[in-house]
């Protein structure tokens, strides 16, 4: 017959066991704490303000884009204009050629960043990751400014400053076209719509060498989820470029801790300069602009 008690030893164990649990349990429970709720303005919109990093690297692979994803490379369906500027960009021999930045296969000549020109809004973000110079890819972080007229996207890149207006003021006449183009947004309940137009063609809209035109319409959908969470829904619609509508969807998260600094390249100040290749995709007329003659 088996002893009904157990020995000291049993119950020492036992008691050592209770104790790591009950430790244990606080940790526990504090990582399945719930999110704080969304913060809101005086009017009851929910702020959008803070410093916010997220989204996605881009990748070069030439049959997918998936810049600003949140990883989830989705397929873009171009048109024959659309397909014909991105098989230029890349080129039959930007996988092998000299044209070729850290195994990005496209030709750099031809990408607008590389000769000083802004990075457009699609490419530039919400955060994203872009090129930069020698040092690869670098995250982009953003610091959103929301008032009652409009919000303010403040990148670290390049300290880019983006304006949407949220006054009820429609899309002017004669739109003058813009790298980042001109955005007004409407509460839709929680959700602030974003429509921006305006843009100007000579931007890419990632770092594989898709371009797009002057008809490119952006539609975003920006939801502060909780208050550590900024979901952007992003449609890009492109009569010219794209044979059908691109969605994206990225989520950030916030950042107390992160302050937006100037950007720096090699020195005090960003200097896109530095980063020009011999040709640029827009004429020699750049290099004279700039004062830098032309690059070996």
């Amino acid at each position: 017959m088996k002893n009904r008690f157990r020995g000291p030893t049993f119950w020492l164990v036992v008691l050592a066991f209770s104790a790591v649990a009950l430790a244990q349990r606080p940790a526990q429970q504090q990582t399945s704490a719930p999110a704080k709720p969304t913060p809101r303005t005086p009017d009851g919109k929910p702020d959008l303000s803070g410093t916010w990093t997220g989204g996605a690297r881009p990748t070069a692979d030439s049959d997918k884009f998936a810049v600003q994803t949140g990883g989830e490379q989705s397929t873009m369906q171009l048109t024959k204009w659309g397909e014909d500027k991105f098989r230029w960009n890349r080129g039959p021999e930007s996988a092998t050629g000299p044209g070729v930045y850290r195994g990005q296969g496209v030709r750099v000549e031809n990408d607008p960043v590389y000769n000083c020109y802004p990075l457009g809004l699609v490419r530039l973000g919400p955060p994203a990751f872009i090129i930069s110079g020698g040092s690869g890819y670098s995250g982009v972080a953003v610091e959103i400014i929301q008032t009652p007229e409009k919000v303010m996207m403040v990148y670290e890149y390049r300290n880019s400053i983006r304006r949407i207006y949220t006054d009820g003021r429609d899309h002017p006449e004669n739109l003058e076209l813009t790298w980042n183009g001109h955005s007004i947004g409407k509460w839709d309940g929680d959700t602030l719509v974003v429509d921006t137009t305006g843009l100007r063609d000579e931007s890419w809209l990632d770092t594989g060498g898709h371009e797009h035109s002057a008809e490119l319409h952006v539609v975003e959908r920006f939801r502060r989820l909780d208050e550590q969470t900024l979901e952007i829904q992003r449609t890009l619609t492109d009569p010219i470029a794209l044979a059908k509508p691109f969605k994206t969807t990225v989520t950030l998260q916030l950042r107390p801790d992160l302050d937006i600094h100037e950007a720096r390249a090699g020195g005090n100040v960003y200097d896109c300069t530095q980063f020009m290749v011999r040709k640029p995709a827009f004429g020699e007329g750049m290099n004279d602009l700039l004062g830098i003659g032309d690059h070996p």
